[in-house]
């Protein structure tokens, strides 16, 4: 079968679409690359299927060549790690269910869901805290 500019079309919408159901920021080059050569194709209708091939497989690989890590930054978006004291969490009193030393964390019980937590001293199982912070899903606690 004679890939057509509307074939490849079809196929660069597929992997696009492809790409926006599932993770991983791949589909969307391979779609890139069908698009791109539907308009040589489109322009250039008489390009044999062979060197078409190759011109999609160069053009997918330029694609994640030279896309991937800038586009990557942008959908993957950054992680916040709060150290904002207007923290909700920030202040709050909670329980040692798991012991915390300095280098080993533990966990704290507060408002009735566990959290990692750390420590700059020992505090036992049973010992009342306060948060003074968080980062990420880990507490920052001391001794009450």
């Amino acid at each position: 079968m004679q890939m057509t500019a509307v074939y490849w079309l079809y196929a660069g919408v597929a992997l696009i679409l492809i790409e926006v159901m599932t993770p991983g920021l791949v589909s969307l080059f391979f779609g890139l690359a069908a698009l791109t050569l539907a308009l040589i194709v489109w322009r250039a209708p008489e390009l044999a299927q062979g060197w078409q091939w190759i011109l999609f497989s160069v053009l997918s690989v330029l694609y994640i060549l030279l896309l991937r890590k800038s586009l990557k930054s942008v959908f993957s978006g950054s992680r916040e790690i709060s150290d904002n004291p207007d923290d909700a969490l920030t202040g709050k009193l909670a329980v040692v269910t798991q012991p915390i030393a300095p280098n080993r964390p533990g966990r704290v019980e507060l408002g009735g869901t566990t959290w990692n937590a750390e420590a700059e001293g020992e505090l036992a199982a049973g010992a009342s805290v306060r948060v003074t912070g968080k980062k990420n899903l880990t507490l920052r606690v001391e001794a009450v």
